[in-house]
Order: C-alpha cells, then structure tokens, then sequence
C-alpha cells in the first residue's frame, strides 16, 4: 500500500501515560469536541449535557481506563508524531476472543488530507494481524465522511452494531458500525 510522501517522516509511538499523559488529554478532548460539534450538527444533540462535569475533566477521570484497555498484547494506542509535533492518535483493542476494536482515530485538522489517517489504519490494522484478531471493529458517525471513505478503501464494510460498543444508546441506531474480516486481509 502507497501512502503520500509526506508520512515517511512519521512516526507511531506507543503510548506511556507516564510520559504522555498530557498528549493524550489533549487529543481526546479535541477528538471529543470535534465528534460533539458533528453529533449536535448532525443529529442536534447535546451529547455532553448531562455529563455534570467539563469535557477535559472527564477525559482526565477517564483517560486511565481507556489506556489500559490497549496495552499490549491485545492491544496498542498510538500517538503520530511528525518532526516532533504529535498530529493525531488511534488505537486498537480487544473486544472479545480473536475481535479488535480501532478507536480514537484522530489527525488534527491542519494535517488532515495528507496521508496520515491512511498510514494510521495500516498501522494499527498490522498490529491487528500481528495479536492474531481474525476480524477488526469499528464505528463511525456518519458525518465523518472523509473517514467512512478511508475505511471503506480499507475493505471495511458494514456490519449491524455489536454488544461492546461504547457508543451512547441514543445515538447507535444512526451511527455506522464496520468489520474488516479476514477473509478482506489485513495488511
């Protein structure tokens, strides 16, 4: 798979809240904006209403557990980290026996359209392969369409929504869940 010019300089780091814990923060809470400002365009929710507590207060509460969950060997949460500038995020993790789940995909808006969210989803779908998951989940809004597109050029396809999804009841029969099986390859 060809990837732009511009990703040869990147690199995928694992993950180390001890030395990226403010990274990481960061980049859910402008993930989290981001994915709110579409939900409450698109399906004019206000998914944070009732939280009670900031945005950056509850991805710090929370940051933790969602670290834990993708830790080798069943899992990997990469920071993308261009000359010394970190660009975006994406992780993987396992959902059952054999299942991974891709999560967080994230590039900041001035380095999307680049090739990074592509060299990203190679990444993370190699080290699918290499923990040995026979398939890969995700799930989209379907107002990320330049993602949906990316996964689709994936050979992910679409899939009905599966139990161990995060996503918020109110919103699961529009949003878009996807598979990649193994009979798709992971590369």
């Amino acid at each position: 798979m060809s990837f732009d010019v511009m990703t040869e300089n990147v690199l995928f780091v694992p993950v180390d809240l001890r030395i990226h814990r403010s990274h990481v923060i960061d980049l859910n809470v402008e993930h989290m904006n981001w994915a709110a400002e579409g939900i409450r365009e698109h399906f004019k929710i206000d998914i944070f209403a009732a939280v009670g507590i900031s945005l950056r207060e509850y991805v710090t509460n929370t940051i933790d557990d969602l670290c834990s969950v993708c830790l080798p060997p069943r899992g990997i949460y990469y920071l993308i980290d261009l000359e010394d500038a970190i660009i975006g995020m994406g992780a993987l993790r396992q959902v059952r026996e054999g299942i991974g789940e891709i999560k967080r995909m994230y590039i900041r808006p001035a380095y999307r359209g680049k090739g990074y969210g592509k060299a990203l989803l190679h990444q993370l779908l190699h080290k699918a392969k290499e923990f040995g998951y026979c398939s890969v989940y995700l799930d989209s809004g379907p107002f990320m369409t330049a993602a949906y597109h990316l996964y689709r050029s994936f050979g992910f396809v679409e899939r009905g929504e599966y139990p161990e999804t995060d996503v918020p009841p109110q919103l699961r029969s529009r949003w878009v869940f996807m598979e990649k099986t193994p009979g798709d390859a992971i590369k």
